[in-house]
């Protein structure tokens, strides 16, 4: 198993993966912005995968000015860590979080953080068993703005 930032090659898996742990998304949309993330260098994703290439887990990283409960800038952010059912308790998830931290710490991030639905319970307890510590409960909104 190796763990290495995505490869365009690899957008098969990595959508794959994605639509598991974003469930209600178009897939559309994540193509587009899976564009947008590869572009970035404010932002990484890092996939495990087998010698034959297939990924079966992911942790998708980004550096962000503002983190509430964060103190510092910039702040290294969990967009999202999946890993598929049939390899979950090999310790990937903390291999990828590793991962992901020794990114943020190269991008100067002395903090990282990360949310979760208020429903998803396995989540919550997952981030909590890494050293994770809850900062806020919130409901989030947006408004367009019509431009004039």
């Amino acid at each position: 198993m190796q763990i290495r930032p995505v490869q365009r090659e690899q957008f098969g898996g990595w959508l794959r993966l994605r639509m598991a742990v974003y469930s209600g998304v178009e897939q559309v949309f994540h193509e587009q912005e899976m564009e947008l993330f590869f572009g970035d260098e404010s932002k990484e994703c890092f996939l495990a995968a087998a010698s034959s290439g297939e990924a079966y887990a992911m942790i998708e990283v980004s550096l962000r000015n503002v983190v509430d409960g964060c103190l510092s800038s910039p702040v290294g952010y969990i967009e999202g860590i999946y890993v598929d059912p049939s390899r979950r308790g090999l310790g990937l998830s903390r291999r990828l979080l590793r991962e992901g931290e020794q990114w943020c710490r190269s991008q100067g991030c002395t903090e990282i953080a990360t949310d979760a639905e208020l429903d998803n319970q396995d989540a919550q307890q997952f981030h909590a068993h890494m050293g994770f510590e809850e900062t806020y409960r919130i409901v989030e909104f947006r408004k367009s703005l019509e431009i004039s």
